[in-house]
């Protein structure tokens, strides 16, 4: 796919962690095999990831793109780096998982994205951070040089290959890395690539060094639209924990659509966030989420994927998936890119035969209406009080979601 970040509605967020023994968390096991046990090494995590099985994962979900964590938790990077040889010993694999995940992507129009963390300082035993500086204080110049020289040498090493990175951990108390100095990392990062799209969590460098904000989680089950991506974990932790996929596919696919239909959004749409143990293996109930969602997705895929927010019908930015607000989702619509198609999708369906929409807030006239799914009409009338939609006595509404296409 060509599209930017800004077109983008679906995505897969995989967390694969191993820790060690980082000073914050000491006695939690970050990294576990799926029999519970801990994995005993950073290779043992990176030689035992199955990327060909993380693609068709992501493929059986209609993903549009995926985020995968370049590194996390302790900063163990899943990737060959000679800056880490040489600065912070122990701390990369022999495998370069990137490149694979690079190689395993390519044709099947998925973007592939990555999560890194430049405040990842706090993770580390203290003699980690004093090897690197983090113990320093303002103006932490050893951990500016040594996140700077990490940076440059992800960037020398996938120039061209990676479509964003998402950034964790900038804007909080604590961290070595301010704003600033973010804008003064991204300066060199983009001479040397300067194609990537930069995505925050928060907003807070938007417009300094970011190109995009970001929401990590939203409050389930009254979960509300956001112009930003969100990214939500679809089971207990984002990596697997010997946990299970607790949220409904269902749920996830009413959200996804919300997403794509929210006035003013910025992009990225939602990301479903889950991880898997080595060897290609998922925590239960994963695997059949991502499927399940994406048996509902291809059936209406060009009426969510590939869209843009209706500018009749709107979705404003705070409503609710649930009755728990003055704003809460009955029906959200979506647009096609040339703006000649419009699709309500009916999540919330009425009682009744015909659904009645408001005055189209753009002064739209449409001139038909049809089912989606079958092309089969639907009685259209237009007036002065809004779009009235009627099924014919032999059509039911869809519970999950019914697409009405308006031209």
């Amino acid at each position: 796919m060509s599209e930017s970040y800004k077109d983008l509605r679906l995505g897969m967020m995989v967390t694969c962690v191993y820790a060690g023994k980082p000073c914050y968390k000491s006695n939690v096991i970050l990294g576990r095999r799926a029999n519970g046990s801990a994995i005993a090494s950073l290779d043992e995590l990176a030689d035992g990831l199955d990327v060909k099985d993380l693609v068709d994962v992501a493929k059986s979900m209609c993903a549009e793109y995926m985020e995968f964590t370049a590194w996390h938790a302790n900063m163990n990077v899943l990737y060959p780096s000679e800056t880490m040889k040489r600065m912070l010993p122990g701390h990369c694999s022999r495998r370069d998982v990137i490149r694979d995940l690079i190689n395993a992507l390519k044709d099947t129009g998925i973007k592939l994205y990555l999560y890194v963390h430049p405040n990842d300082g706090h993770d580390f035993c203290k003699e980690d951070q004093d090897k690197v500086g983090w113990n320093e204080g303002p103006p932490y110049s050893r951990w500016n040089e040594f996140i700077t020289a990490v940076f440059e040498e992800l960037a020398n090493r996938y120039k061209g290959e990676i479509a964003g990175y998402w950034v964790d951990g900038v804007g909080r108390p604590g961290g070595a890395m301010t704003q600033e100095d973010m804008v003064k990392l991204m300066e060199k990062f983009r001479r040397i690539d300067k194609n990537p799209e930069i995505i925050m969590n928060g907003d807070c460098g938007v417009g300094k060094w970011a190109d995009y904000g970001s929401s990590e989680s939203v409050r389930w089950p009254y979960a509300q639209g956001h112009k930003c991506r969100v990214t939500q974990t679809i089971s207990l932790q984002y990596w697997a924990d010997c946990g299970y996929a607790w949220f409904s596919p269902e749920m996830a696919f009413q959200y996804t659509v919300m997403q794509a239909s929210v006035e003013g959004h910025i992009g990225g749409g939602v990301a479903w966030s889950a991880g898997p143990y080595p060897g290609g293996k998922w925590e239960p109930g994963v695997r059949e989420f991502y499927s399940k969602l994406g048996s509902y997705i291809k059936p209406v895929l060009p009426t969510i994927l590939g869209t843009k927010p209706s500018q009749s019908f709107t979705t404003p930015a705070g409503t609710y998936s649930l009755n728990d607000g003055d704003r809460w989702m009955l029906n959200v619509a979506t647009q096609s890119k040339n703006g000649k198609e419009t699709y309500v999708h009916v999540l919330r369906p009425p009682a009744v035969r015909t659904l009645n929409l408001p005055v189209p807030a753009d002064g739209r006239k449409f001139s038909q209406a049809k089912l989606y799914a079958t092309g089969k009409p639907v009685l259209f009338l237009q007036d002065n009080s809004g779009v009235h939609l009627t099924l014919s006595p032999s059509e039911t509404w869809n519970m999950l979601d019914t697409v009405i296409t308006l031209v």
